[in-house]
């Protein structure tokens, strides 16, 4: 199947994706659009997140984990707070099961309300590229 987006559209993803999660740590802004992508099986999107966290000078380790369910990240490898954001992604990115209260009262611990609406941006404008990427490979 030949599937074009139209430009306007990637256009306006783009300008959206360059504001998203401007209130949340680089780093963090990287981790999160990894863990989405793993989750969404992106691929693409999977090497340029990778890339651009070694970039920053992330642990392959931590990349690495990435892959895997935050509940199962070694003790240590990301703060408790990272590891309460990549928790609340997962479940954005997961619909079917829907948002559990207690990830979202945990991501409250770290985060203020600014930055948790900078983690839902990310998630949000990280499925839409993922899905947008899967659909015109």
């Amino acid at each position: 199947m030949d599937a074009r987006v139209q430009a306007g559209f990637l256009k306006a993803l783009e300008s959206i994706d360059g504001d998203a999660g401007d209130a949340l740590d680089p780093r963090l802004r990287d981790m999160i659009r990894l863990r989405v992508s793993h989750l969404n099986g992106c691929h693409g999107s999977i090497r340029m997140h990778s890339e651009s966290l070694a970039h920053q000078g992330a642990r392959h380790d931590l990349i690495s984990a990435l892959a895997r369910p935050a509940r199962l990240m070694r003790d240590g490898l990301v703060s408790d707070g990272d590891a309460a954001a990549l928790r609340f992604a997962e479940i954005l990115t997961d619909a079917p099961r829907g948002l559990e209260a207690d990830a979202r009262e945990h991501v409250g611990a770290w985060f203020n309300a600014g930055q948790i609406g900078a983690i839902i941006e990310v998630v949000a404008v990280t499925n839409a590229w993922n899905r947008v990427m899967r659909g015109t490979d």
